[in-house]
């Protein structure tokens, strides 16, 4: 039997490739970024290890290419480490179920060069209890997207949570936006968390007063509601802590 003679050349060009599958092995079974508790605390886990948030959050309407620049300069300034950053559904859907992904993705290239994590915020059907970041399509179309009615009847700047439809069409955008994100993040894990709609409710009104909504706040309180707040049937006026 012969023993095999290996070139150091060769040797080193088989060791420097066995450490790169190594590393895209170790990459593609990264741990995707989660939350524990042990002993009543709870830690944020990134890449397996606690990861403690040191964030800065761009201003509601700069989330565009023209101001990253600047956005990558001030969080260095700051020693950030994460990214908090709006994503507009007027921008990522200009066009009923055309979607647009491109000043997303330009968003967490840049943060994986600056060694940034990224925080989204979907500025969808609310923003800070109005309706201003979502598309033209929804906005000009109140009979299939209606709107927030208050006491005295009169609609306001604000998409009604009681109509199937604006909640259809919103589910249906943020959920391409997941999608996008997992084939765009799903093995460097750039992207930590994403904040399903940002500051929902409603300015002007202290609710729907829409047919839809009134109806809805006639019937009757479900019994897990119930439980929750311990208290007696009735309804959603009569029934007090769930409004």
């Amino acid at each position: 039997m012969c023993d095999l003679i290996i070139p150091a050349r060769l040797r080193c060009i088989t060791a420097l490739l066995m450490f790169v599958l190594a590393a895209c092995a170790t990459s593609l079974t990264a741990e995707a970024p989660r939350f524990i508790e042990k002993n009543g605390r709870w830690a944020l886990l990134v890449d397996g290890q606690p990861y403690l948030m040191l964030g800065g959050q761009i201003h509601n309407s700069s989330s565009w290419p023209s101001e990253l620049p600047g956005v990558w300069k001030n969080l260095a300034d700051l020693h950030a480490n994460t990214v908090e950053a709006p994503v507009y559904w007027e921008q990522v859907e200009p066009r009923e179920g055309k979607f647009n992904w491109d000043n997303l993705d330009l968003l967490v290239k840049g943060a994986r060069e600056h060694n940034l994590h990224v925080v989204l915020l979907w500025f969808g059907t609310w923003k800070n209890g109005n309706m201003h970041y979502v598309p033209q399509w929804v906005k000009t179309d109140t009979k299939r997207f209606p709107r927030v009615i208050r006491a005295d009847g009169e609609p306001i700047d604000v998409l009604s949570a009681s109509s199937r439809s604006n909640r259809e069409t919103d589910k249906a955008a943020f959920t391409a936006l997941m999608r996008h994100l997992k084939v765009l993040d799903g093995v460097e894990h750039t992207v930590l968390m994403v904040q399903v709609e940002n500051e929902s409710g409603i300015i002007g009104s202290p609710r729907d007063f829409s047919p839809e909504s009134n109806k809805e706040f006639s019937s009757q309180v479900p019994p897990d509601m119930l439980a929750a707040v311990q208290r007696q049937p009735g309804t959603w006026v009569e029934v007090p802590g769930c409004l």
